[in-house]
């Protein structure tokens, strides 16, 4: 439950008329340098109900602090409960509304307030931590997402610059050695392209006149030097 602007300065007052009540006057006039602890407690108190009401939470803060510490009475620690809840410090407003309740002597009169503000400050607080992780949640996300994106980019980069580059020194020798290859391969097994036409020396028609030519030439030759009679079995060679 959410209070009025107009509930919390009555029951910020309340805390600290118990803090600087009458009993601690009393025992402050019997030891100096309680009497003086006591001044100065009433003075940060001053210091910090003004601070309050001009909502200044920081100073006020800070000088109920002072006076607890000059005077460590529980409703110093309801004063500061307060300054932490106006602060948006939920989990430490309802630690000091806690430590108020357990320190104070018997029921104090604000003692619902504080109970009910403590549930409010503590079901706030889940609120903030479960808020919390979300944001963090949320940034590693951002951050996973955009090392993907700049893995992504450097990628494509890369592969830019691969089909840009110039080719290499070595594959103008590997076709070089392709070449060689080529040339060392007999000349008999490189087939001509269909429709492409012989020249007359690789026909066969012309190699098989040439040796017919030869036969006949070489046998009128022997015929011709061979001494003697001659077999009339050659034919149309004669003498």
């Amino acid at each position: 439950m959410i209070r009025s602007r107009r509930s919390e300065p009555r029951a910020l007052s309340l805390a600290l008329a118990l803090a600087l009540g009458t009993p601690s006057l009393a025992v402050a006039a019997e030891d100096p340098a309680a009497t003086a602890a006591e001044d100065a407690a009433r003075e940060r108190f001053s210091e910090g109900n003004l601070a309050y009401d001009l909502g200044e939470f920081d100073r006020a803060l800070k000088a109920f602090s002072e006076a607890y510490r000059l005077k460590p009475l529980p409703a110093f620690l309801f004063n500061i409960a307060q300054c932490h809840r106006q602060l948006n410090n939920p989990s430490r407003a309802a630690f000091f509304y806690r430590r108020y309740l357990a320190l104070s002597q018997g029921e104090p009169a604000n003692a619902d307030v504080a109970r009910e503000l403590s549930a409010e400050m503590e079901t706030k607080a889940r609120v903030q931590e479960e808020q919390r992780r979300e944001r963090e949640r949320f940034a590693r996300d951002r951050e996973l997402q955009k090392a993907r994106e700049q893995a992504a980019l450097a990628e494509a980069r890369a592969s830019e610059a691969r089909l840009a580059a110039p080719p290499s020194s070595a594959a103008p020798e590997k076709n070089g050695a392709s070449q060689a290859l080529a040339m060392q391969v007999p000349e008999a097994s490189v087939q001509p392209e269909a429709g492409a036409s012989k020249p007359l020396t690789r026909r066969w028609y012309f190699w098989a006149g040439v040796g017919a030519a030869a036969l006949l030439t070489g046998g009128a030759v022997w015929a011709a030097t061979a001494p003697g009679p001659r077999d009339t079995t050659l034919g149309t060679v004669g003498r």
